[in-house]
């Protein structure tokens, strides 16, 4: 199917969308005030090192301080096979304990690291002392001295071809080395000349670093645009277009020196239609923002954000056939497909739990499990993902490196402060006259008003009429209830 990358610049943020056979597949977002801080490398120094949970905090100079895990100083890179290694650095090497932070860093220390993670919530970023230097097809690590193919490389012949490539490169390199899938079919000259150009960016890294005082930033990450080229574009991309001529230009200079060969599918879109309007992108991307998300059959997917997970719920809707099984299995096979494909875009990371219709025949489960899995083998995050439970069941984790694509849109209702619902009328109103009652079992008053929302003034004078004109005799003063248009629905103020 044919894939194109759409990029939209404007002063306010940048988009790229990623579309394949006219759907969308992969949406990013980035604004000037919040720009990604992944990536980028700092000089920072140690603020405290608390060995009971194995972590150092350093002040990197962004305002929260990052966070070091002590695995994440000794242990190598997870999401790719370590091919060999120097013999002073086993391959297998023992996980280390909490306590082993104390010794590798001390407080005042300074140390160069680079953030994994972004900062989310109340956390710092999340930091690392294995530094790598990202490329087109490798990604160049200065403090290892790994040699590794990305565990998506399948292919058992083309991985053997690249580990002939990399022997061949790695005795006079003195770094470590790892090929990213884009360097599948390359050439040894290719990874030749895209090594002597990080090398080169590691060696004005490393020089800067030595003249800057921490806590400073000492290299940044690409922006969005670049990185996007940089690790997205491949041969089966049809076509780049760019609504933002200045943006077009910076790109093809990128192009020119980075990736020749993308230079004659890089085109500035100049029509009168927008760009995302153009390929029908734009209502899609609204989508992203619902919670339940519609499936062809008639069934629907619904998904929750919580702070610590996402969960995912599957229903069957309006579908519905005679057999409860052949309605379940074919609500589930869509639903599959599409639940890879909405994780993907939103961007969303940490533990999912995924609750399926419910199947009697294990076939059923084990096929759509498979669907689930081939679907997330065109995700680029690292996931691990468990076997379907009995109860239709899947549970799943998706590395989480930026925050989603709703959190950089969204920020929590101020009305219903981030639940997602507010109380009824019904259950205002019950409040306002427990509240009075309390007002004047206090002080004998001949009146009393109350000012609430309108929902509320309507409910009361209606349906809590009866209520309202008893409390009047029982303590004979007069209730009078005021509708206040600005009012939130959960706020009330009673006067005497």
């Amino acid at each position: 199917m044919q894939k194109e990358i759409l990029i939209n610049v404007e002063p306010q943020e940048k988009r790229v969308a990623v579309v394949e056979g006219g759907a969308l597949e992969e949406y990013y977002i980035e604004r000037p005030s919040e720009v990604s801080l992944v990536g980028n490398i700092y000089k920072g120094t140690v603020n405290s090192v608390m060995s009971g949970i194995g972590a150092a905090f350093v002040d990197i100079g962004v305002g929260k301080n990052g966070f070091l895990y002590v695995t994440d100083m000794m242990a190598p890179i997870q999401e790719f096979d370590l091919l060999e290694t120097a013999a002073h650095h086993p391959r297998h090497t023992p996980r280390p304990k909490p306590s082993d932070i104390d010794k590798l860093v001390k407080k005042g220390q300074e140390v160069l690291v680079q953030i994994v993670k972004e900062p989310i919530g109340n956390k710092g970023p999340r930091l690392t002392t294995h530094v790598g230097i990202p490329g087109r097809f490798v990604v160049l690590m200065p403090f290892d001295n790994h040699m590794g193919i990305s565990k998506k490389v399948t292919d058992h012949t083309e991985r053997e071809r690249l580990r002939q490539i990399l022997k061949k490169i790695m005795p006079n390199l003195n770094m470590g080395l790892i090929v990213r899938t884009a360097g599948v079919g390359k050439s040894e000259a290719d990874f030749r000349r895209e090594i002597r150009y990080l090398a080169a960016l590691w060696r004005n890294i490393k020089n800067r670093s030595t003249k800057i005082k921490a806590p400073n930033l000492v290299n940044e990450e690409y922006s969005l645009t670049f990185r996007i080229l940089r690790d997205i574009f491949t041969e089966d991309v049809a076509g780049v277009l760019v609504d933002n001529r200045e943006e077009y230009k910076k790109l093809m200079h990128f192009a020119n020196n980075m990736m020749p060969s993308m230079k004659r599918k890089l085109l500035f879109y100049q029509e009168k239609v927008s760009l995302f309007d153009s390929r029908g992108i734009e209502k899609e991307v609204e989508k992203l923002y619902n919670k339940k998300i519609a499936l062809k059959c008639g069934g629907y997917i619904f998904i929750e954000e919580t702070e610590g997970l996402i969960a995912i719920d599957v229903n069957s809707g309006s579908y519905n056939k005679k057999h409860m099984e052949e309605t379940a299995f074919k609500v589930n096979c869509e639903a599959a497909t599409e639940i890879a494909r909405q994780i993907r875009m939103r961007d969303i990371g940490g533990i999912v739990i995924i609750d399926f219709i419910d199947m009697l025949r294990e076939k059923h489960n084990r096929e759509i499990f498979d669907i689930l899995v081939n679907m997330f083998k065109k995700d680029r995050a690292k996931i691990n993902i468990l076997k379907m439970s009995e109860f239709g069941i899947v549970q799943m984790t998706r590395q989480r490196i930026r925050r989603g694509v709703k959190k950089v849109s969204y920020k929590d209702c101020p009305y219903c402060c981030g639940r997602g619902a507010v109380k009824s009328a019904a259950t205002m109103a019950i409040e306002v006259l427990r509240s009075i009652k309390k007002q004047i079992e206090k002080v004998r008053l001949k009146e009393i008003r109350s000012y609430v929302h309108p929902e509320v003034a309507n409910y009361m004078l209606n349906e809590d009429r009866s209520a309202i004109a008893k409390l009047e005799v029982l303590y004979k003063t007069r209730i009078v209830i005021i509708a206040e248009p600005e009012m939130h629905i959960e706020n009330f103020r009673v006067e005497k």
